[in-house]
């Protein structure tokens, strides 16, 4: 379990201040599974990690706590909803026996997807002297990395690590940060792919991105996608949220017929948001972002957070058994998921292909 309050007196989230809660501050045919309310898997994994936050008690504080290992957690999101990955981790360590007060102990830091709360975070963590350094999402990932060159980082997902300089390469990442990374540019690829599957008539797709957030293996890749037969790929840089509205104007403006949303910290942060937005204008859509598809995007595609949150675990019971994060490879996703939002589909009058409804591993209806 994670405990993110003072170690003399039980954990109650829910009984937080705002400011204390920021503080204390984590392509085959498959068989379709249906979904209901959208909100559902999220609300669960929240509910989860939520428990798994509340059942510290000072009783698990006992002697000799002192000389457990510190997992440190560094969640970029806000403690209100909890990531997926983060609960994937939180469940996984239970699994390889890391529990609290009895085999380890764990301090998590809310980030609220402000950068310089990221490093702020990050700085107080690394003053704790943990035996590693929990977090994901790039700028969460560069945040830790300028806190520490020294204490272990164990990244649950980010995006390409190599093209940020964390580290030396996937196989041999030297330094002191590892983990799962979703750099993969087949995958960007595919995602337009299936775009233009479930939307034939899209010709003209815009690419909504943060400049200098979006991996530029990213970039590289859609634009050597835009050769695919009648898509042309054009690219609106959004560089805060206030700006969405305008960039929703303009890419309308440029007579954008479908949508490729990058997964960026926030666009994460504005998911619902981008969804109803692009709903409001009739786009079609897709993301690789967790969440949406459930906020209303047509189209999801990417890694499942929870399996990367359970792999990822993994590197954080080597570290604590003595493994060096240089000598742990970086590794990637194994698990990909399409989910189909039927619901969108119908409000904007598109016929689902059968050859998507055979790869969904989900849909919202």
């Amino acid at each position: 379990m994670i405990r993110t309050g003072a170690p003399n007196k039980p954990l109650d989230p829910t009984a937080e201040t705002a400011a204390g809660q920021r503080r204390r501050s984590a392509g085959q045919n498959i068989p379709v599974r249906r979904a209901g309310s959208s909100a559902l898997r999220w609300r669960a994994i929240s509910v989860a990690l939520a428990m798994a936050l509340a059942l510290a008690t000072p009783t698990a504080w006992g002697q000799g706590r002192a000389t457990l290992p510190l997992i440190a957690i560094l969640e970029p999101g806000p403690l209100e909803r909890p990531s997926g990955v983060l609960a994937g981790m939180n469940e996984a360590l239970r699994q390889l026996g890391w529990v609290e007060g009895s085999t380890a102990r764990f301090e998590i830091r809310y980030c609220d997807w402000q950068d310089d709360r990221m490093l702020e975070m990050a700085r107080d963590l690394v003053r704790l002297k943990p035996a590693v350094l929990y977090t994901h999402s790039t700028p969460a990932v560069r945040a830790a990395t300028q806190a520490t060159k020294s204490i272990p980082i164990v990244v649950g997902v980010a995006g390409d690590l190599l093209g940020i300089s964390v580290v030396k390469s996937l196989a041999q990442p030297g330094g002191n940060v590892t983990g799962m990374t979703l750099a993969m540019p087949e995958l960007d690829r595919k995602r337009l792919e299936l775009l233009k599957e479930a939307v034939p008539t899209a010709s003209r797709v815009a690419f909504l991105f943060v400049p200098g957030m979006t991996p530029e293996t990213m970039l590289r890749a859609l634009d050597e996608s835009s050769g695919l037969p009648r898509v042309e790929v054009f690219r609106v840089p959004v560089r805060e949220p206030g700006q969405l509205e305008s960039a929703f104007n303009h890419l309308v403006k440029e007579r954008a017929q479908a949508l490729f949303v990058a997964d960026t910290a926030m666009f994460a942060a504005n998911i619902e948001r981008i969804a109803v937005l692009a709903l409001k204008n009739r786009l079609p859509a897709i993301s690789q972002a967790p969440g949406f598809a459930d906020s209303g995007g047509l189209l999801a595609y990417g890694a499942d957070v929870l399996d990367l949150g359970r792999r990822s675990a993994v590197y954080v019971d080597k570290i604590l058994k003595g493994a060096r994060p240089g000598d742990l490879p970086v590794e990637q996703p194994t698990k990909v998921d399409l989910i189909l939002n039927a619901k969108t589909a119908k409000a904007l009058g598109i016929p689902i292909p059968g050859s998507i409804l055979l790869r969904a591993a989900r849909v919202i209806e």
